[in-house]
């Protein structure tokens, strides 16, 4: 399985890798920007790491974990470099962002299968308690 990263700065390890600031857009609409910091910041932790990464324009301590959403990982401080920066990302993931959400948005929830396993949970505790 391989997932596509992305938030991954340049560093002196890592020279090739974008540097936040030349990502900065200011004219981000503050609403889109707070609906893909939001879904960064409730990945699920794909790897913790020891010690604290640092945002590279405020300093602000940003995280020691990596997030994913099982098709993309991002360092878990990204949500910050998103909201409080305007750090522009893709497009692609962008649209990623808002299909996922209208999936979700679209779904019908289920409760059949919820209220039955419930049920049977009950029976066996009387049964066994």
């Amino acid at each position: 399985m391989n997932l596509k990263a992305l938030g991954y700065w340049k560093s002196d390890e890592m020279s090739d890798f974008p540097d936040p600031l030349e990502l900065v857009d200011s004219a981000w609409d503050s609403g889109e920007r707070e609906i893909i910091s939001d879904y960064l910041c409730q990945g699920q932790t794909a790897r913790t790491f020891m010690g604290s990464s640092r945002c590279r324009l405020c300093g602000k301590s940003n995280g020691s974990s990596e997030l994913t959403d099982g098709e993309y990982i991002w360092p878990s401080g990204l949500g910050h470099y998103v909201m409080d920066h305007s750090v522009r990302l893709p497009a692609e993931f962008v649209q990623h962002v808002f299909r996922s959400r209208q999936v979700l948005d679209e779904a019908e929830v289920e409760l059949t299968w919820w209220m039955e396993e419930s049920a049977r949970f009950q029976v066996r505790i009387k049964h066994d308690g």
